[in-house]
């Protein structure tokens, strides 16, 4: 039987004099001073673009975004302070466009077409390590810091996952917050496929987490704008275990 395909290489889409597009893998991390956590997106990078490395910074490379350990898709690197600085003043602005893919648990209503959602995010005290994040609507006090945020979600048709219903969605995230599309998933009690830590630590079996960012725009000032999209990982002919239905 044919097997998921597992790419762990960090690809270059798309390169300018003063920034590099990168597809990153899922279950990597952008960089690490640990040993046993590499290779990272960084160390790959400096393989592929040795003239590059920024010796002076740590890690040798600018990272104007970032993605979950777990989520693969598009990251934006710059080449020069100036750069990084413009960019991350336009993602901080929220001024750059952001799409994801995603499959989710369970069959999502698309009767009132497009779906808004505005629930603010903060850290979940319950957690230990300070790493999950919540919503403050039923336990305020248990959600610390929470910022407002909002994801707008277009379903894109509907198939199984291992014979159990899924729903295939893009997200927009207008604003950045950590985990954000994840948490807002959840709230939806639509819990993203693969996403073991807000399944309550059950969802395991598939081998990976099905959350990709596929589109960027970046309007730069300066400079033409950077638009940029890649490959759909969410298909059966990628991963056997995936049917989608013919919307």
């Amino acid at each position: 039987m044919a097997t998921a395909v597992k790419e762990k290489k960090v690809q270059i889409v798309h390169q300018t004099n003063s920034y590099v597009i990168v597809n990153k893998p899922f279950d990597m991390h952008i960089n690490s001073n640990e040993e046993d956590v590499k290779p990272t997106v960084a160390t790959q990078l400096a393989e592929l673009l040795p003239t590059l490395v920024d010796k002076s910074i740590c890690f040798g490379f600018r990272f104007v975004n970032r993605l979950d350990y777990a989520t693969s898709g598009l990251l934006c690197i710059a080449f020069d302070k100036r750069a990084a600085n413009m960019a991350r003043k336009l993602f901080e602005a929220n001024h750059v466009s952001k799409k994801y893919l995603a499959l989710v648990r369970g069959i999502l209503s698309r009767d009132n077409g497009d779906i808004l959602v505005r629930k603010a995010i903060g850290l979940d005290r319950r957690d230990p390590r300070g790493f999950r994040m919540c919503i403050p609507d039923h336990n305020p006090h248990l959600c610390q810091s929470p910022k407002a945020a909002e994801t707008l979600i277009r379903i894109l048709g509907y198939g199984k996952y291992d014979g159990e219903d899924i729903t295939k969605i893009s997200l927009s995230p207008v604003t950045g917050r950590r985990h954000q599309l994840r948490v807002h998933c959840l709230t939806l009690g639509h819990c993203i496929v693969g996403d073991y830590t807000y399944s309550n630590e059950v969802d395991s079996k598939p081998y990976r987490m099905m959350l990709h960012s596929y589109s960027l725009k970046i309007p730069l000032q300066d400079c033409p704008a950077i638009e940029v999209t890649t490959y759909d990982p969410f298909l059966p002919d990628h991963d056997p275990l995936l049917q989608l239905e013919n919307n």
